[in-house]
């Protein structure tokens, strides 16, 4: 046997215009990316695996371990890849239960926000806090921080802003941000 012979590439490889597709945050924060056709075309590692149960066995509020998980892969995308991955999931519960089947770790989760902040992105009007607060519909309750210069919120200004239902909240890329 060979390898021609057991593995069989998805028709979808030898697309041209396919094949120099890179996903990158904005791509997801912005709605482009279809999340059945994504699954259709990924791989779960262990690390992925990994970042997804225990994101979402927080979200459900089993309340197990950090809610913050500093993604540490080698360079070339699994980063934001996985971002990508538990974004999706997140927004759509009833993909979250397609791909997941019974594997889910938080089967009573219904939709989470996700907002998101990629540092290549530097000119995001208002910077870090102000793309935040603009994507969760809370512009006006960080004008202050954005305007007429940036100023960094406090702890009680976070809370106001991030508070409530369930959040995922990416930070991709920053120090590209830091260096301009």
């Amino acid at each position: 046997m060979s390898i021609h012979t057991l593995c069989k590439p998805r028709p979808s490889v030898f697309v041209a215009d396919r094949r120099a597709t890179v996903l990158n945050l904005d791509t997801f924060l912005k709605g482009e990316v279809n999340g059945p056709e994504f699954f259709k075309e990924n791989f779960f590692t262990n690390g992925m695996i990994t970042l997804v149960d225990r994101a979402f066995r927080h979200l459900g509020g089993a309340g197990v371990g950090s809610s913050v998980f500093l993604l540490s892969q080698a360079m070339g995308g699994g980063k934001t890849h996985s971002m990508i991955a538990l974004g999706l999931l997140a927004r759509d519960p009833d993909l979250r239960r397609k791909v997941l089947e019974e594997k889910n770790p938080a089967p009573e989760l219904g939709r989470s926000r996700v907002v998101g902040f990629n540092g290549r992105s530097t000119d995001a009007a208002g910077g870090i806090w102000g793309s935040l607060a603009d994507q969760l519909g809370k512009a006006d309750l960080f004008a202050r921080y954005v305007s007429p210069l940036l100023n960094a919120p406090g702890p009680e200004a976070w809370k106001q802003l991030l508070g409530g239902e369930p959040l995922v909240l990416f930070l991709d890329e920053l120090p590209f941000y830091l260096e301009y």
